[in-house]
């Protein structure tokens, strides 16, 4: 994979007059042969080392552009954003700002990237992947899905651990033997991270996702008995969002609806034990649209009517009392 015939540029400016590269640039290790583009004001680079691409985008750009790129062999690249704002095209959950950073499987497809006006400063990090499963099996979380051509992971911040290793890549300059050896060991430390960093953002997850169970399921509790409790209802209670919720008791094979239901028929249970209301009343207190409705639903959970409920376990007598008369 040569990146820089693998980069098409669509920018008005890719004609302009060629100059200096300006200062502040990011990869030492990159020559006069290297740039794509190289303007007064903006610069872009790439090279190849091995296994490993890198790519650098610099500079102050006055209207929004996009560029293209390609690789051949499944490259799992790592995009890290300095400054100002960039997406990959078609992926909704790619659009990466300051100081943020994401990687993405790519196999044989052209992935079109969206810079916006401004300033930028950004680079590319890509590392042809051989074998996949043994990536996956050292690092669990970049887990490469067959079924998918591109396949965009997590997003997570730039934090000091990355920052620190971006700075060995950074100062590492060019050399006949010795360069192609230390940026591949400096890219699997970033890896490394990276992996830690999705680990981490996973366990986050989950334990929202529990809190977010247990709190829905404290609320359908506390108000079984209300008409108006529904998906809607509850999703404005907790203050999250309707996919959110469902996907939460989906994997924990759970709908929203057959919880409220099972809450309902067994607090229906209760009531049949230890009240004397008739079966038509509780459910009607319970917002069963019918009787024969509830009778139904209690026959699947329980294996018996309401009516065998109460011979098995018979609600306690209700107190009688005398009436005395003042005479």
């Amino acid at each position: 994979m040569l990146i820089n015939k693998s980069i098409n540029l669509k920018y008005p400016y890719h004609l302009a007059q060629r100059h200096t590269a300006p200062k502040g640039l990011y990869f030492n290790f990159l020559t006069a042969e290297d740039p794509i583009l190289c303007t007064k004001n903006q610069y872009i680079a790439s090279k190849k080392i091995g296994s490993h691409s890198f790519l650098e985008i610099a500079g102050h750009f006055e209207e929004d552009w996009n560029f293209n790129i390609r690789n051949s062999e499944t490259t799992l690249w790592l995009a890290f954003q300095f400054h100002g704002s960039s997406s990959i095209k078609g992926f909704s959950q790619a659009t990466l700002v300051h100081q943020q950073y994401l990687g993405y499987f790519n196999r044989d497809q052209e992935i079109s990237y969206q810079i916006k006006a401004g300033k930028v400063a950004m680079i590319l990090i890509g590392v042809e992947i051989e074998d996949s499963s043994s990536l996956a099996l050292e690092w669990n979380t970049l887990q490469l899905d067959r079924l998918q051509v591109t396949q965009v992971l997590a997003m997570e911040k730039i934090g000091y651990r990355i920052r620190k290793v971006l700075d060995l890549i950074q100062q590492a300059k060019s050399s006949a033997y010795s360069l192609s050896v230390r940026l591949q060991f400096y890219t699997s430390n970033i890896i490394e991270l990276y992996h830690r960093d999705l680990t981490e953002q996973r366990k986050s997850a989950q334990q929202e996702d529990i809190s977010l169970l247990h709190r829905a399921k404290a609320y359908i509790y506390a108000h079984y008995m209300d008409e108006g409790l529904k998906v809607d209802t509850i999703v404005k209670a907790l203050l999250t969002s309707k996919t959110t919720l469902c996907r939460v008791f989906q994997e924990n094979n759970l709908t929203v609806n057959a919880a409220i239901r099972t809450i309902r028929i067994y607090k229906g249970r209760e009531m049949l034990r230890t009240s004397n209301d008739s079966v038509d009343m509780i459910a009607f207190r319970l917002q069963f649209s019918t009787a024969k409705y509830f009778i139904k639903t209690y026959v699947h959970y329980f294996g018996h009517t309401p009516a065998m409920e109460r011979k098995l376990h018979p609600p306690p007598m209700e107190p009688k009392y005398a009436y005395k008369s003042d005479g």
